[in-house]
């Protein structure tokens, strides 16, 4: 059976050990409640930007976020994490799903994404071998996800990534300059992140991200470095440097944009919204210019999947906020064909005149640059495509509709050839 959780100790370990930040209960109306611990008050560092440090904070949309702050709401598996849970719990007889906000924080307890740690901790202890079969681990997702799973793959996935976000499988290992994997951390190897193939995704998922990853750097966005896992049953898995992370064990405190308002990320909103929390969290006006210059680039792009937990902040041990690195950047049909984030009242259909309008309202200057330069990068995409081995017909589709983006936002008209 699963405890109960009354209150859950809060904390945030930036691996030099865990500095308490408060505790969080629910209240009688059975909403989340957070108090910070005074000495944390006293300190440089927020659990949030927005959260006051002189009284108990109320989740403030607790209907959107299992009753529970955006902030740790952020740390709740979701997606592919529920999923991969779920199975694991009714294996034992618990229904995820009946469990409160604080058991499913405590069964993040430590393992979660960024710095924020909770106790006390539901921990099964699981083993998971050293040197993982990735390949293996992409079969088994796929087959979990059709109904047909083994408890043993079950357990050394959710152990491996049950606590990231996305919808997409994945898993949090180490790898070193070569490309070797290892679940456990050893000199040389660094934290990363491997995606494997959704049931709907492309079968050529992996290179296509790849791909895009280039294509955004050369139109001048900041991404950690990506690679793509080699395999002997496709194409190889889309692989990525952990932003939250890094190389000697250090861990930093994150928080989507989506937590700091404490929005439902599902619900339409506005890269106006987004521009200004950005102002709000970092301070810094280059942020907001680079905010827009990913918007540039989800628009041309074709990746509409660009809700509020897409675009996230990060805090290091000294309580200073930057924007994290873009990260989460494909192709994306999106709900409907739209964009989740709007741009100057438009979720689709977007122009360059809505792109100059936002970017009026927002002092951003240069605009028409940033859009030259986004473009110029797009429209590259067949040869990033071909660079990362993206199948012919994945190339086409992809590449016709990029090109017919670009004539209608009224871009530098498209050289592409599939």
């Amino acid at each position: 059976m699963m405890r109960d959780v009354d209150i859950l100790e809060v904390g945030l370990d930036f691996g030099n050990g865990v500095t308490s930040a408060g505790r969080l209960t629910m209240n009688d109306d059975n909403v989340g409640v957070f108090e910070y611990d005074p000495a944390f008050v006293a300190s440089a560092l927020r659990v949030s930007p927005h959260f006051p440090t002189n009284e108990l904070v109320i989740a403030a949309n607790p209907s959107a976020y299992d009753r529970v702050h955006g902030v740790f709401a952020d740390s709740l598996p979701d997606a592919w994490g529920r999923f991969i849970i779920r199975h694991r719990l009714a294996d034992e007889g618990i229904a995820y799903d009946a469990l409160t906000a604080l058991q499913k924080l405590a069964l993040v307890g430590t393992r979660g994404m960024g710095a924020l740690v909770y106790k006390p901790e539901t921990d099964d202890a699981a083993f998971v071998p050293d040197e993982p079969d990735v390949d293996m681990l992409a079969r088994e997702s796929l087959k979990i996800l059709a109904g047909d799973s083994s408890r043993e793959s079950v357990i050394q996935l959710e152990r491996l990534g049950g606590s990231s976000g996305g919808t997409r499988p994945k898993v949090l290992v180490f790898v070193d300059e070569r490309g070797h994997v290892r679940s456990h951390r050893h000199d040389g190897y660094e934290p990363w992140i491997i995606k494997f193939r959704y049931a709907d995704d492309f079968l050529d998922a992996g290179p296509l991200e790849v791909a895009y990853a280039d294509m955004a750097r050369s139109a001048g966005i900041a991404m950690s470095e990506t690679l793509l896992i080699p395999s002997a049953d496709g194409p190889g898995h889309f692989a990525t440097k952990r932003f939250d992370r890094g190389p000697n064990g250090q861990r930093f405190h994150v928080i989507s944009a989506a937590g700091v308002l404490d929005q439902d990320w599902q619900s339409p909103t506005t890269y106006s919204q987004l521009l200004k929390i950005t102002r709000y969290v970092t301070q810094r006006h280059a942020d907001v210019e680079r905010i827009f210059r990913r918007m540039v680039f989800n628009v041309l792009s074709n990746n509409r999947d660009d809700h509020m937990r897409q675009h996230a902040f990060i805090m290091d041990e000294r309580g200073s906020w930057s924007l994290a690195p873009a990260f989460d950047l494909t192709y994306s049909y999106g709900p409907n064909g739209q964009h989740y984030l709007d741009v100057n009242g438009k979720p689709r259909n977007i122009t360059v005149d809505d792109m100059r309008a936002l970017a009026k309202e927002h002092a951003i200057k240069k605009a028409d640059d940033t859009i030259n330069e986004v473009a110029a990068a797009v429209d590259r995409f067949n040869e990033f495509a071909v660079t990362h081995g993206v199948t012919d017909g994945t190339r086409q589709l992809v590449g016709t509709q990029i090109s017919a983006r670009l004539r209608e936002s009224a871009a530098p008209s498209s050289n592409f050839r599939p």
